[in-house]
């Protein structure tokens, strides 16, 4: 895995409970749209499924690129050659295999998914310079549109430190040819930056307010088979119970929640062909907890219905936990610097008692920690890292139930 992401580390919690409210998410006739959707402030934003081609993560530290699976974008790596064969793209007697987005891992997008796993440089599409901090494309793909017409597609380059991706591309024989320069670093507030190859234009198809659940159309290749489900945003962590009373059990295991980003998926549905309707399991039960937003509260929710093709509604019932008691979430202080730093990093953090403290690397792969007993109140930790090849890495800092993490720069 190419990225470090940040767990929550619990034990149980006793929860306070609100009431249930009854939920429809409406994604429209044929699933013409997605839905992004927040817990806490319901329907976010409705966008048109096929208005976009490509997508680019928004994160300093990641490659992802997304490919619109869902809405029939069809993704292939060009097997007669590599970037630099660019101009002489020839795709006589090709056999093509599909690629396809990840549904563990929004780091694995279609243009990931032929990741060399045993270099921890490779992003699939490139690799990562530890010189410059760039990932420098190395691959040719061949994009299908949701029309059926073809492109020949490089991504040239991510420069990490500005977040800015340069790609390209062309018509089969040439024509057409179009190189972008995309700067993401002023959309922090969305997960990523979608691109239509079609209309040659950024699409604006996330909302800038933070969300964890997207209702969607994707592929599941472990049906595999085209489905229509959720998916949580970068940072929702999920449990599923099976076999409970849906509207009375509360008994979440604080410990067992995932990363997974297809853990609600669309498996909570069945379509009978006796009765040509969805039948909806009626013992699941879904906790979901947003560890990156403002409020990190849990909420369970549970499917109540589902209107198929005909209006691609969905029913559920979502009630809010509270954590009390002395386990509730407690944003910590965590600063370093210099950033970029070379021989040494000031680490300034508010974590009290046992604390351990562990820098990954971009592959992250830990490469250095220390475990110190820390006073209540700020503390300062200078760590010599004078021996870390150059490169970007995340500095995590852990005490009891409490973590955070934060990115630097090795000169």
């Amino acid at each position: 895995m190419k990225k470090v992401f940040t767990f929550l580390f619990l034990i149980y919690w006793v929860p306070s409970v609100f009431g249930q409210t009854s939920v429809d998410v409406i994604t429209g006739a044929d699933y013409a749209n997605e839905v992004y959707y927040s817990l806490e402030n319901d329907t976010l934003k409705s966008s048109a499924r096929n208005s976009w081609d490509i997508a680019f993560t928004t994160d300093q530290m990641s490659a992802s690129v997304l490919a619109n699976n869902g809405a029939g974008v069809m993704l292939y790596t060009y097997p007669g050659g590599a970037i630099g064969d660019w101009s002489t793209v020839d795709t006589t007697g090709t056999v093509w295999s599909p690629l396809f987005n990840s549904i563990e891992d929004w780091e694995f997008g279609a243009f990931n998914d032929a990741t060399d796993t045993s270099s921890v440089f490779d992003y699939g599409w490139g690799v990562y310079n530890s010189t410059t901090h760039n990932v420098d494309g190395d691959s040719i793909y061949l994009v299908q549109l949701a029309t059926g017409d073809f492109k020949k597609l490089a991504i040239i380059q991510k420069n990490s430190i500005q977040n800015v991706w340069t790609f390209q591309y062309a018509d089969l024989d040439g024509q057409n040819d179009t190189t972008v320069t995309l700067d993401v670093s002023g959309f922090s507030e969305k997960s990523y930056v979608h691109y239509s190859v079609l209309n040659d234009s950024v699409v604006d198809q996330e909302p800038d307010e933070r969300w964890q659940l997207l209702f969607t159309r994707y592929y599941d290749y472990n049906i595999p088979y085209y489905v229509t489900g959720v998916l949580a945003n970068k940072g929702v962590q999920v449990q599923q119970v099976n076999g409970v009373s849906q509207e009375s059990f509360l008994d979440y295991d604080a410990a067992s929640f995932s990363d997974t980003i297809s853990v609600i998926g669309s498996d909570w549905k069945i379509f009978s062909t006796s009765t040509f309707q969805y039948e909806i399991a009626s013992d699941v039960v879904y906790f979901v907890q947003d560890t990156l937003g403002t409020d990190n509260s849990i909420w369970k929710l549970y499917f109540t219905g589902f209107g198929g093709s005909s209006t691609g509604t969905y029913s559920f019932v979502k009630q809010k936990m509270i954590p009390t008691g002395i386990n509730d979430f407690l944003e910590r202080n965590l600063t370093v610097y210099p950033n970029p730093a070379k021989q040494e990093l000031n680490i300034i953090h508010d974590f009290g008692g046992n604390t351990e403290i562990t820098i990954y690397n971009i592959a992250g792969q830990p490469v250095f920690k220390t475990q110190n007993f820390e006073s209540i109140g700020l503390n300062k930790r200078i760590l010599n890292i004078s021996s870390l090849p150059s490169g970007m890495y995340s500095v995590l800092v852990r005490s009891e139930n409490e973590v955070k993490s934060v990115k630097f720069i090795k000169q």
